[in-house]
């Protein structure tokens, strides 16, 4: 784990090293998930599945090529994670569980039972489509 050093004027952010094993390019600001497959070793990630959406990695800080290893955010204020979300308007301090089949976080919906990795640091605004992904500010916390 790299741990920042203690600055009063910058944000606190803890990151891990992780192998990218989705089968295709983590890019930065993506969420992941350990693998939890056959292979499972405690360093691979991937992209979540409805299987795994429980064993939430973090967020890439940079674009982590297929079976290349990576920084990936696990703790700490970010200024741009993908967010997937529905039709309506979410607000700062909406908590953010995993998505299934996607590479982002959703604003988690009133009475979901579904642990909370982080919080939205911004509203986002409505979408006229159903489903919409965006980028927002974000809080991380995977440990």
């Amino acid at each position: 784990m790299l741990f920042k050093r203690v600055s009063r004027s910058e944000p606190e952010k803890v990151f891990i090293v992780a192998k990218n094993v989705s089968g295709s390019t983590a890019t930065a600001g993506y969420s992941l998930v350990f693998d939890v497959g056959a292979s499972v070793d405690g360093v691979r990630v991937t992209q979540a599945f409805s299987t795994d959406l429980q064993a939430y990695a973090g967020v890439a800080d940079s674009d982590i090529a297929n079976n290349d290893y990576g920084l990936v955010q696990v703790y700490g204020y970010r200024s741009s994670a993908k967010i997937k979300s529905s039709t309506g308007s979410s607000v700062a301090g909406d908590n953010l569980i995993t998505v299934a089949a996607d590479w982002g976080l959703t604003p988690a919906t009133t009475g979901a039972t579904a642990k909370a990795f982080g919080f939205l640091c911004e509203a986002i605004t409505a979408s006229a489509s159903s489903q919409f992904a965006t980028t927002a500010k974000v809080f991380i916390r995977a440990l």
